[in-house]
């Protein structure tokens, strides 16, 4: 099933190959603006270079067969940003997640981890979250603190962030 939830600012849905051609070339026009070299400065290569639709597309592509990706968008249907789901196995996901810059700072990616917590929380399937974040990104360590996450040792100057979804 897709995973869909909102919270009070965001309305995030899964991408899945259900996207009608419009709205499909509709995403790949705003894709480059979203991946600035700002935003994916401490992302993977593929991240990078994206400047076209033509890339746009071929990043969408690589996602969606890599990973569940997730549409962040506010209530006026601006797409704002991305959150990635990699699932390990029936128990443990690593997540990733990204806004346009324009939106940083506004308390968004916040919101919009605790309402992904809230929903996997309520509706499964995953009972530990991963999270890896360069270690001078001191803005998404502390965020993901803040939002509950534990700090592993760090790994190649990536440390790894887990969360363990509470029971019932």
């Amino acid at each position: 099933m897709a995973i869909s939830f909102k919270t009070a600012r965001l309305d995030i849905t899964e991408l899945t190959d259900n996207l009608s051609p419009t709205e499909r070339i509709a995403l790949l026009k705003q894709i480059p603006a979203i991946l600035s070299p700002r935003v994916v400065e401490q992302l993977p290569s593929y991240f990078h270079g994206i400047v076209c639709e033509k890339t746009a597309e071929i990043w969408l592509i690589r996602m969606q067969s890599e990973s569940r990706l997730l549409q962040v968008a506010d209530n006026n249907a601006r797409i704002l940003g991305f959150m990635f789901i990699y699932p390990e196995n029936e128990f443990t996901a690593h997540i990733g997640y990204l806004l346009a810059e324009e939106y940083w700072g506004k308390g968004l990616a916040s919101e919009l981890l605790q309402g992904f917590i809230g929903h996997i929380r309520a509706n499964g399937p995953w009972q530990k979250l991963i999270g890896g974040v360069a270690q001078s990104n001191i803005a998404s360590c502390a965020l993901l603190t803040k939002a509950g996450f534990v700090a592993l040792a760090p790994e190649n100057g990536v440390i790894f962030y887990e969360y363990t979804i509470p029971k019932s």
